[in-house]
């Protein structure tokens, strides 16, 4: 009876975080700078329309703060300089398992033969998976693991692989969903390894499909995510827990039989080693909140910076993707697409514009001129061709950072008195700013009209003050 009550705390209290990052997404903290040098500290929300102000910088209501007597509450846009909005604050994971084994519906045990088996424990917050190696002249790459019943769809399982305790080489350890516990099961495999890149396993009657992330710096320490969402099941993988980068999808065809598993498998000769799995949430997508996946960053001459999945490419234009389908963007209006962000400043110089190519993930500038970009079965693919080596092709989703194409201007675009900064890095001129629905809403040249969630702003220059 115990793990049941933990279970009932823990959803409790998940269902308190949740409620209270919504509230949090409807007020927003900010300095608002006026035309005549006035400023006021506090937060808003949006009504309608409007922006309102609600609370004192403390956190006061307006109406019970001493301060603030006869202020308006409504923002007038007209006398704003400069709105100013605070990062939101994170929910710090909650530990979800007292020490000791996984209680149900949590269920350990091994995948094909492990003569030395294996174990799993939770140990100061972390789920320890210690796992064996089957005998040399098995076939079969057997494996340890917890798992339990996963929801059929639009959920997600995530977790941050702290430790691998080995460097063998056929070590992977990471998080799988697959159709029960029978060793021939249909499955998906998100893997971490010492020795090589973050990659994805999907294996069906027999057959295994595998990609490799492209990127060579996905080792233990990174985060791990697998999603099941419209009938298929996806791999992240992040840095930090916050900004994802796709691998790849596979179809879900595993119905109400998938289970989550926690995995560890390798050939570490006559002993066994842990992998330490931290911050493991297993819920729905709702739950889950707006995923910040990792979108292209593209630079336009004008100064204007966005962030927008890429469908295809040629010589003459880029069509977009995402919340910018149907877009298409003339190739002269773009100075660079960062594919990979922040690209560290040491490779400033190869970013400015002066020499057009693309900068590898391994800090090689290859100068070329672009042919296409295509999406295949493999992923997003670039083709340039270069006067002294001829064609080349590179995989978009992690052997190149930035496409180079010529250099942007210093300076904002005339007759565009407005700019939204985002916390991605992005940078939108426009003009005619208007509020509605938590979204500011503004007008581009080349984008059309933008409509930016609050959420996603960090500044926004009105244009009214000089």
């Amino acid at each position: 009876m115990h793990h049941r009550k933990l279970e009932s705390a823990v959803h409790v209290t998940s269902l308190f975080l949740f409620l209270l990052s919504a509230q949090g997404r409807s007020e927003f903290r900010v300095d608002i700078e006026s035309t005549n040098n006035s400023a006021w500290g506090g937060f808003i929300r949006s009504e309608g329309t409007k922006l309102i102000k609600t609370k004192d910088h403390v956190g006061t209501s307006l109406d019970q703060s001493e301060g603030s007597a006869g202020i308006e509450k409504t923002v007038d846009l007209n006398s704003t300089g400069r709105i100013i909005f605070y990062a939101p604050e994170t929910v710090t994971p909650i530990k979800t398992y007292e020490d000791g084994p996984l209680p149900p519906p949590w269920v350990e045990s091994a995948v094909g033969p492990l003569p030395r088996g294996g174990s799993v424990i939770v140990k100061n917050g972390s789920i320890l998976v210690e796992t064996s190696s089957p005998e040399r002249n098995e076939e079969f790459g057997s494996f340890y693991m917890t798992h339990r019943p996963f929801p059929e769809t639009e959920t997600h399982v995530t977790t941050k692989i702290t430790r691998i305790d080995t460097y063998e080489q056929e070590t992977k350890s990471g998080i799988m969903i697959r159709k029960g516990t029978d060793p021939n099961a249909e499955s998906v495999f998100l893997a971490l390894s010492h020795r090589r890149p973050a990659s994805i396993h999907f294996t069906k009657g027999g057959e295994t499909i595998s990609k490799t992330d492209a990127r060579s710096n996905s080792r233990p320490g990174h985060w791990l995510r697998l999603t099941r969402e419209g009938g298929k099941i996806t791999g992240y993988v992040s840095a930090d827990g916050e900004l994802w980068r796709s691998l790849k999808s596979f179809p879900d065809q595993m119905g109400k039989d998938a289970i989550v598993c926690l995995v560890g498998q390798g050939r570490k000769p006559r002993r066994r080693w842990a992998t330490v799995f931290d911050h493991l949430q297993i819920g729905t997508l709702n739950e889950l909140g707006s995923q910040k996946i990792l979108h292209p960053k593209i630079a336009l001459i004008d100064g204007t910076i966005f962030h927008s999945p890429i469908q295809s490419a040629n010589k003459s234009i880029f069509r977009l993707g995402g919340n910018y389908t149907g877009k298409v963007i003339p190739s002269l209006t773009i100075s660079r697409i960062e594919f990979h962000h922040p690209i560290e400043n040491k490779f400033d110089e190869f970013l400015d514009g002066r020499r057009n190519g693309v900068l590898l993930s391994n800090g090689d500038f290859f100068e070329c001129d672009l042919t296409s970009i295509t999406n295949n079965a493999e992923g997003i693919e670039m083709a340039c061709r270069s006067s002294l080596f001829g064609e080349r092709k590179f995989d978009l989703t992690g052997s190149v950072d930035a496409l180079v194409l010529r250099p942007a201007s210093k300076k904002a675009p005339p007759g565009q008195p407005c700019s939204i900064l985002t916390w991605q890095g992005g940078r939108i001129y426009g003009r005619n700013l208007r509020f509605n629905k938590n979204e500011a809403i503004i007008d581009t040249i080349r984008l059309r009209t933008q409509n930016i969630p609050l959420k996603e702003i960090k500044t926004i220059i009105t244009g009214n003050k000089s």
